[in-house]
C-alpha cells in the first residue's frame, strides 16, 4: 500500500509536469495532440525513473540493471497511451485533453504494475 501511494506521489509529480508541457504545447503553440503527449512524457521520464527507484521501490540495484526495464516498461505503458490518445481523438472524436487524461490514467495503472512486479522487483 505504501508503494502505492509514494508511486502516486510520484505520478503527481509527473503528471503536473507533463499535463503542463502536454496543454501548454497544445494551447499556445497548437501543437498537434501526439506530439505534445510525446514531449510531455519525455520530459517526466527522468523525474519518474529517479523517484521511483529510490524513493518508492527503494531498489538497491544498479541503474544498469533497472534501467533497461524500465525503459522497456515506460515505452510500454507509453504506446499503451498513445494509441488511446490517437483513438480517441481520431476515431472516438473525444476532446484531446480528455483524451489525455484517459491515456494518463492507462499508463500510470500499468507502470505501477509492471514496476511492481517486473522493474524494481
Amino acid at each position: 500500500m505504501l508503494q502505492a501511494l509514494r508511486f502516486g506521489a510520484v505520478g503527481l509529480v509527473n503528471t503536473l509536469i507533463g499535463l503542463s508541457c502536454i496543454y501548454g504545447l497544445m494551447f499556445f503553440f497548437h501543437a498537434d495532440a501526439g506530439v505534445a503527449n510525446a514531449a510531455g512524457y519525455g520530459l517526466g521520464f527522468g523525474v519518474s525513473f529517479v523517484l521511483n527507484r529510490v524513493w518508492t521501490f527503494g531498489s538497491t540495484r544498479s541503474v544498469r540493471q533497472v534501467l533497461p526495464r524500465f525503459l522497456l516498461a515506460a515505452g510500454g505503458c507509453y504506446l499503451l497511451n498513445f494509441c488511446l490518445v490517437m483513438a480517441g481523438t481520431g476515431l472516438g472524436h473525444f476532446n484531446p485533453y480528455l483524451a489525455q487524461l484517459i491515456g494518463v490514467g492507462a499508463y500510470t495503472a500499468s507502470l505501477f504494475l509492471l514496476s511492481r512486479w517486473w522493474v524494481f522487483r
